[in-house]
């Protein structure tokens, strides 16, 4: 009965500790609301897109699929764990959080699988051609789904603690930023690839990178610093609050990468590439008729300055 009971209150420490980033006023919690209703259909109809993807390319979209269906986890307890209904329902919060932080370390890791996908096709294409198939990338998807184990504390009710998680996030940064430098300097010597291709591999891993550096990069410096300084966390409360609601804003951002997936992506930038030069071309043959009239405008002024005698006969045999 002791056991039970130092357990419920170990859980109602962690829960209020948690909530308490989470649950902010009214507008905090109308602020996830309103995120939720946004992300859950666009993450479902990309999930629905990129299952149709599987059927009509040879390489299937499977870490984004997988990355997706993170972001999805991460939304439906990121809504279930701001409402007000599971206040006094402890052990239903534990596991909440615990599977937040378990799909957030996942997601973490499909981008870096992502990144190391592009940065094999680009740098060894030919092994990539040869070893890269729908099995191989399931099987390590199913290894990823269990790398979180390793950073949770699997005999204590919390599973994840700040540091823990802030580590288990931070590791796959620099092999995505290795991987996006490898895949710039491969591309600049890949002569087969076109230049709509390199775009769109480019395109790819700068929004991973980018994702990472402004959406949870933020969340992982905060989680970080709380661990290693306490205190910080009652000096800078909202500072620190303000930092992680901009990785709520990740499943968003994911979501793109669904377009350098599609076999139209390269139309797309075309039709995009087009409309741009069409814009600049009317606006440069507009600006080109406008100079072309001034200059003759000011050749005539000049002709007259010049010669006022004969503008002076002009005018009187037109009189």
């Amino acid at each position: 009965m002791e056991q039970i009971t130092g357990f419920n209150e170990s859980t109602e420490e962690y829960n209020d500790t948690e909530l308490s980033r989470l649950q902010r006023g009214h507008s905090t919690s109308l602020y996830f609301q309103i995120i939720s209703a946004i992300e859950i259909p666009l993450m479902i109809l990309t999930l629905v897109a990129l299952c149709a993807l599987i059927k009509s390319q040879r390489s299937a979209p499977v870490f984004v699929i997988h990355l997706i269906l993170s972001d999805l986890i991460q939304v439906i307890c990121m809504l279930m764990m701001t409402s007000n209904w599971l206040h006094e329902v402890f052990i239903v919060r534990l596991y909440l959080f615990s599977a937040y932080f378990y799909s957030l370390i996942a997601g973490v890791y499909f981008m870096a699988c992502v990144a190391f996908e592009r940065y094999l096709l680009v740098s060894h294409p030919i092994w990539f051609k040869s070893h890269h198939s729908l099995k191989v990338s399931c099987v390590i998807s199913v290894i990823v789904w269990f790398v979180p184990l390793i950073f949770a504390d699997l005999y204590s009710d919390r599973l994840f603690k700040s540091l823990s998680v802030s580590i288990g996030c931070l590791i796959p940064y620099p092999i995505i930023i290795l991987c996006f430098v490898g895949t710039c300097r491969g591309l600049s010597h890949a002569i087969s690839l076109t230049s709509l291709k390199r775009q769109l591999i480019l395109g790819r891993l700068f929004l991973v990178l980018l994702t990472y550096t402004f959406l949870i990069f933020p969340f992982v410096i905060t989680r970080f610093t709380e661990a290693i300084f306490p205190q910080l966390k009652y000096s800078l409360p909202e500072v620190l609050n303000r930092l992680e609601y901009l990785m709520f804003l990740n499943p968003i951002a994911d979501c793109f990468l669904y377009l350098f997936m599609r076999p139209d992506a390269g139309d797309l930038m075309k039709s995009v590439c087009c409309c741009c030069r069409t814009d600049t071309h009317q606006n440069s043959t507009h600006s080109r008729d406008e100079h072309s009239r001034d200059s003759r405008a000011t050749f005539a002024c000049c002709v007259s300055v010049q010669n006022p005698a004969s503008h002076s006969q002009t005018a009187c045999s037109s009189v």
